[in-house]
């Protein structure tokens, strides 16, 4: 039930940029704009694409869940131009779609692949390992005195989390780590390098692992992938790269961004960082409550294949839709009072900060453990966190992330 009073004109619309990091640092008066009065908004990007922004939570979750629909053939970027997913690339190794960009069924085989690698069980096997790396990182990180916590613990728990999944050397995490960065946010980051260039480079150290692997079997993900099946025939070569590539991703960025926008969220509600320092036990829920109140990745596009009703809107085929993830996460009908942060939510769990149904993130049950273990530690360890300077944002609308977090811990 919506808890707040509806005090927006319809008649006059806030400005909405999903495009500009901005918009999304103070987005509250557009969020519930966009929910009570235009629910599926037509809108142009600042680079000339329309599309229609769908805000509520009930219709992401129907846009994310029925891609007969909705397909994910044609990217999922704000100016990602229609077709550019299916591309014929220079480099032949990236003759084939991301998971993300294919649709049913061919869509359901792939993910398999990975999901056999990533089981609930396998990831539960995986506590011990997540929990000694986080207390290794936390125990060489200053308390009472100021620090960057982005590059103190954000960034390097689940990449050297992700590293020891995949089977990379210790010695080359830092070069992974710049790999994901860029892969993650090359389509929309200002400055950045074009996704083929990064791909070739990312490619040409993959192509050296995937043969010492075939000569040398290990147990880690790109031995397991690189024997993997796929109705009976091994995968090509460019459909293994694409798959690493998934996992680095779908196994680093989420976590980091989740990690710093929690830390941000505790240093602004100190209340609520002494409900989980005087009850660990909380970690469980303030864990869905970090991934609602963060959503790591703030949106996601598809575009509609038939002519289709959406809250009241029609859409025609070829139309494009963004999903506002960041917007259905404070959707008042499912979350109450949802731009307060309260680590007892019992509705936090339905956040769609993974996505839903089709492409829910690979990586999800892998994320939540290390973000659960990670309070669970700082709940022992620090009596409380306050912030110590300025937040410095990533560039990318896409991606609600984190280059620098000055904060101190108490210990």
């Amino acid at each position: 039930m919506t808890t707040t009073a509806d005090t927006t004109d319809p008649a006059i619309p806030p400005v909405i940029e999903p495009d500009r990091p901005a918009f999304y640092w103070n987005p509250e008066t557009a969020f519930r704009w966009l929910q009570r009065h235009s629910p599926v908004h037509p809108w142009v990007s600042s680079k000339g694409r329309p599309m229609h922004l769908v805000s509520r939570w009930a219709d992401v979750r129907r846009v994310s869940g029925t891609p007969a629909d909705f397909s994910s053939a044609h990217g999922h970027m704000i100016d990602e131009s229609p077709g550019s997913a299916g591309g014929r690339p220079a480099d032949s190794r990236q003759d084939t779609p991301l998971l993300h960009n294919i649709d049913p069924p061919e869509h359901d085989k792939h993910r398999k692949l990975i999901s056999r690698s990533l089981t609930a069980r396998r990831i539960q096997r995986l506590e011990p390992a997540v929990r000694s790396l986080i207390r290794e990182v936390l125990d060489g990180v200053p308390v009472e005195r100021e620090i960057d916590a982005v590059s103190a613990f954000a960034a390097p728990i689940p990449l050297r989390v992700i590293a020891e999944l995949l089977g990379v050397p210790l010695a080359d995490v830092p070069l992974l780590g710049r790999w994901s960065d860029e892969l993650a946010a090359v389509s929309d980051a200002v400055g950045a390098r074009s996704r083929q260039e990064v791909l070739s480079e990312f490619f040409d150290y993959l192509d050296v692992l995937i043969a010492e692997r075939r000569r040398a079997p290990r147990d880690d993900l790109i031995t397991s992938l690189a024997f993997a099946e796929l109705d009976g025939q091994r995968l090509s070569h460019p459909e293994l790269l694409m798959h690493i590539w998934t996992a680095l991703v779908a196994g680093n960025d989420t976590t980091r961004n989740a990690i710093a926008g929690g830390v941000e969220a505790f240093t602004a509600h100190p209340a609520e960082y002494r409900r989980l320092s005087e009850n660990p036990g909380r970690a469980d829920t303030a864990t869905e409550e970090v991934l609602r109140w963060s959503t790591p990745a703030r949106y996601g596009g598809r575009t509609t294949v038939r002519s289709v009703e959406l809250a009241g809107h029609r859409l025609r085929p070829g139309d494009y839709v963004l999903m506002l993830y960041s917007a259905a996460n404070r959707d008042p009908e499912v979350f109450p009072d949802p731009y307060r942060f309260d680590i007892g939510r019992d509705s936090a769990r339905m956040h769609v900060s993974f996505g839903h149904a089709t492409h829910f993130c690979v990586g999800a049950q892998l994320a939540r453990l290390e973000v659960r273990v990670l309070l669970e530690e700082f709940a022992a360890r620090y009596r409380g966190m306050s912030s110590a300077g300025p937040v410095h944002r990533s560039p990318s609308p896409m991606l609600n992330g984190y280059e620098r977090l000055p904060v101190v811990l108490h210990g």
